[in-house]
């Protein structure tokens, strides 16, 4: 049995189940992972009190004001434009836009600020990296090491309860393993709402959802090599459910949801195309993406995709 001394488990059968791991723990500790990997993989989050990843003293000087390290601060803060690293270069994303209350912007990082961000940036995927595979040894080999974020503007409006999709990504029906910290130099928390569990949410608006074959312009940028291959059905049918939870003011006001306040130096994870959640407020947090397949899982049948071409009969990659 795991003791009580280094986890606990606060089940919320009727929103989301959350898995507490006391610092200290030994997270290769066998009750540990099994525990862990049953919660992720049943929709739930793995909190992390005390995660173990921290900045220096002088790297907390460099974000406490956004102004070092942007050459521009956005007027809205709704927690873009965010700042966008390729682990697998080495290097922050130059030309990463979004759309800020109508307008496309991006992240201009200093050039006087860009080592010491990459540094941290890199630091902290490696670090990401250890830490899921020490929790789930399994998904190593099959795991595709992703995009590292960092979020530096502050968000004053409530994001809509989502599910995350591909973007311009597609993950082909692999599932979207994320590992979060908040790295506030402030000692503010990141606080989010964590919604139903994903069948009843599918369930509620796929009568709705229209599919169309994948645009010309998703397979000459594949061929290219600007995105990681096409769109499959999956990308489609995550990508449109996503969009119409958004859009569906009644469910955005009414639906089922637990707050959750993550302090400065806490760290959670979750298979976000998995759980639906959405970030209300906060500021200066990382999160290192991994596209886990299905058939890695230990159960693949509680995957998206396989979720996915269950209620819909088809299958979709």
């Amino acid at each position: 049995m795991v003791s009580k001394e280094h986890i606990s488990l606060v089940e919320e059968t009727e929103i989301v189940r959350m898995l507490t791991i006391r610092p200290g723990t030994d997270l290769s500790m066998p009750e540990v992972r099994s525990k862990a990997i049953e919660i992720l993989e049943a929709g739930g989050v793995i909190y992390l009190p005390r995660s173990g990843f921290e900045l220096s003293e002088r790297e907390q000087e460099l974000i406490s004001n956004t102004s070092n390290i942007l050459t521009r601060v956005p007027d809205v803060e709704d927690g873009r434009p965010t700042i966008i690293f390729d682990p697998a270069h080495g290097r922050i994303k130059k030309y990463h836009y979004v759309h800020v209350k109508g307008k496309m912007m991006r992240a201009q990082v200093k050039d006087t600020a860009r080592p010491d961000l990459e540094v941290i940036l890199s630091r902290y995927s490696k670090w990401g990296e250890n830490v899921i595979t020490q929790l789930f040894p399994s998904y190593k080999l099959a795991l595709d090491r992703k995009r590292t974020t960092y979020r530096p503007i502050s968000r004053s409006s409530t994001q809509s309860l989502h599910i995350d999709s591909s973007y311009g990504y597609p993950t082909q029906g692999r599932s979207m393993l994320r590992i979060f910290t908040n790295i506030n130099p402030a000692n503010q928390p990141r606080i989010w709402q964590l919604g139903e569990p994903f069948e009843p949410f599918v369930r509620r608006f796929l009568p709705a959802v229209r599919i169309s074959k994948p645009s010309w312009v998703s397979s000459i940028l594949a061929h290219l090599g600007m995105i990681d291959g096409t769109k499959t059905k999956y990308d489609q049918y995550i990508a449109t459910l996503r969009s119409l939870g958004i859009r569906d003011k009644e469910y955005q006001q009414t639906a089922p949801r637990k707050i959750m306040e993550f302090p400065a130096g806490s760290s959670w994870i979750a298979l976000t195309d998995l759980v639906l959640h959405g970030a209300m407020g906060g500021q200066h947090s990382l999160d290192q993406t991994f596209y886990l397949p299905a058939d890695a899982m230990n159960d693949s049948s509680c995957s998206p995709l396989r979720i996915l071409e269950r209620l819909t009969g088809e299958a979709l990659i």
